[in-house]
């Protein structure tokens, strides 16, 4: 009975000191944690990403202009610019989505997310659980959506395994 009179209770008519709030609380602050650190992780992808590329257009110029010449680097060229043309269309092909740095930072993003939460035995039911009775929602989304550029949508992708 008091639990569904909780409910129905608006949040500003709650109680500060409810042990439910004090709970949600600390798990905000640890689901905050993780976010952050999966963020940092999917950076250091992202950024080892752009050392390959760099090495790459790098080794390319190097034996086009002394090793070898054009004629020789033009098919390597071709073929290694078509491969990553196939390889983008294979991401589509199996995720059904856009190809896209920014799609690839979300996705990066959430599976990180979800092996962090696991690793760190964080109860993502229990959290959904509190977040729902305190009729209150984590502002962890705008806090990664102001220091990332990306708007996630972290809730929905906590319950996909």
């Amino acid at each position: 009975m008091v639990d569904l009179i909780r409910r129905a209770v608006p949040l500003a008519l709650t109680s500060d000191d409810d042990p439910m709030r004090e709970e949600l609380m600390k798990l905000q602050e640890k689901k905050k944690e993780i976010d952050l650190l999966a963020h940092k992780q999917v950076r250091r992808v992202l950024w080892s990403g752009l050392g390959f590329g760099v090495i790459t257009v790098s080794l390319f110029f190097r034996l086009t202009f002394w090793e070898f010449s054009w004629d020789v680097m033009e098919p390597i060229a071709f073929f290694v610019t078509t491969t990553g043309l196939v390889t983008g269309y294979a991401y589509f092909l199996f995720t059904s989505r856009d190809p896209t740095y920014q799609d690839l930072l979300k996705r990066l993003f959430l599976r990180r997310q979800r092996k962090l939460c696991k690793k760190q035995n964080f109860d993502v039911e229990r959290f959904m659980e509190l977040q729902c009775k305190c009729k209150t929602h984590l502002h962890s989304r705008s806090v990664l959506k102001n220091s990332i550029g990306v708007d996630l949508d972290l809730e929905d992708a906590l319950h996909r395994d």
